[in-house]
């Protein structure tokens, strides 16, 4: 199934990223060394000689992590989380990676400059990093012309929605006209394969203000207006109790919404899993290990409640195809990353699809979708 030679490749190039690379990259600004990343993709996705030789090194997508879900064909079910490719500037080169989809954005009806600096801040000892950028990117307008222009149209990709950071979009009626302008938008262009609403960035004017049942009926409300055709998702807050989660989840599915991601970034700075201290300075939430069991709980008591009603798509503290499997197992059809990436290097997405092809086959299964909910419905 998988050349020796490109093994061995993969091998050498994570032992000197974690044990070269990364220590010198943890020693520049953050925000610095994402951008010049993003550069290097933008360019390695431009040609095809540079889309052919990375995935020579990355590209490892065994048959038996192949999936079909609301007429989407995922190679991979390994996607790149919404924030880290802003203004859609990766998605050539994320396919040649191992990814099998990617997320634009958080997109906004309008521009936004982002939030002050810092706005990245590494926690070494939690594998976490604060996050405050508040929907920065380009605006719709803007994105829609690059996402037009991309070579690779057979890589599905989900627009991320969110409303414009600004204080003009504070109230809950201007809220909603900006998600649905912005949606309406992209339905207009037709990009993507899917849609996600984004109900809970936490770094933005007004914070969250549809994480209430009340406030997320209105907005799907009028969202249902805009007659969108392809599948809907929405990312989810990871801090509510089990009991307003469910209530979200109610709405969501009173409104046929296709399914959920969860979730988002973590705002518990007293969790006990963020091991660093964190200046009075730095803002922002927080992703990587922090999140990892938030995110696993409500992941497994959403599929056992909505398992038939709702796709899950499990983010927060993925490092290993372990962690993704766990995942997987407690009722996510597919799962996505940056923190990791972040820490183990570009090969982790390979190394997932590699290991979840060798866990599927230790446990007796022949496809992914046959593993999706095992550990829950053990439980019952």
């Amino acid at each position: 199934m998988y050349n020796i030679a490109t093994v061995l490749l993969t091998n050498i190039f994570s032992y000197t990223y974690i044990k070269a690379l990364k220590p010198l990259l943890f020693t520049q600004d953050p925000e610095f060394v994402h951008d010049r990343f993003t550069d290097i993709g933008s360019l390695l996705g431009r040609f095809e000689g540079t889309r052919e030789i990375t995935s020579m090194l990355f590209d490892h997508k065994p048959d038996s992590i192949k999936q079909t879900i609301k007429g989407i064909t995922f190679k991979s079910p390994v996607g790149l989380s919404a924030g880290f490719d802003k203004d859609a500037n990766l998605m050539d080169i994320l396919s040649s990676l191992g990814f099998g989809f990617t997320q634009v954005g958080t997109v906004t009806l309008h521009p936004y400059k982002g939030n002050p600096k810092p706005r990245l801040y590494r926690l070494p000892e939690s594998k976490g990093i604060v996050v405050y950028y508040g929907l920065k990117n380009m605006g719709v307008m803007k994105i829609i012309e690059k996402v037009k222009q991309r070579k690779n149209k057979k890589f599905p990709i989900s627009i991320s929605i969110g409303k414009t950071n600004s204080d003009q979009t504070c109230t809950t009626d201007a809220g909603i006209a900006d998600y649905k302008a912005c949606l309406e938008e992209v339905i207009k262009a037709d990009i993507g394969n899917f849609y996600t609403i984004n109900i809970s960035c936490p770094n933005t004017f007004g914070g969250e203000p549809f994480t209430t049942p009340a406030k997320l009926e209105a907005l799907m409300k009028e969202l249902k207006k805009t007659k969108y055709k392809k599948p809907l998702f929405v990312k989810m807050p990871i801090n509510l109790a089990w009991k307003q989660f469910d209530g979200l989840l109610q709405t969501l599915v009173k409104y046929k919404v296709d399914g959920v991601i969860i979730g988002n970034l973590n705002k518990n700075y007293n969790d006990p899993l963020i091991k660093d201290s964190i200046p009075d300075t730095i803002k922002g939430g927080i992703s990587g290990k922090p999140t990892e069991l938030l995110s696993n709980n409500l992941i497994e008591k959403t599929y056992r409640k909505y398992k038939n009603k709702l796709v899950i798509v499990g983010v927060g503290g993925i490092f290993s195809a372990e962690d993704a499997y766990e995942k997987i197992k407690r009722g996510a059809s597919l799962v996505q990353l940056i923190t990791g990436m972040i820490y183990q290097g570009p090969q982790l997405i390979g190394e997932i699809n590699k290991g979840l092809d060798e866990l599927l086959k230790k446990d007796g299964y022949r496809n992914i979708s046959e593993a999706v909910g095992t550990s829950v419905s053990k439980t019952k």
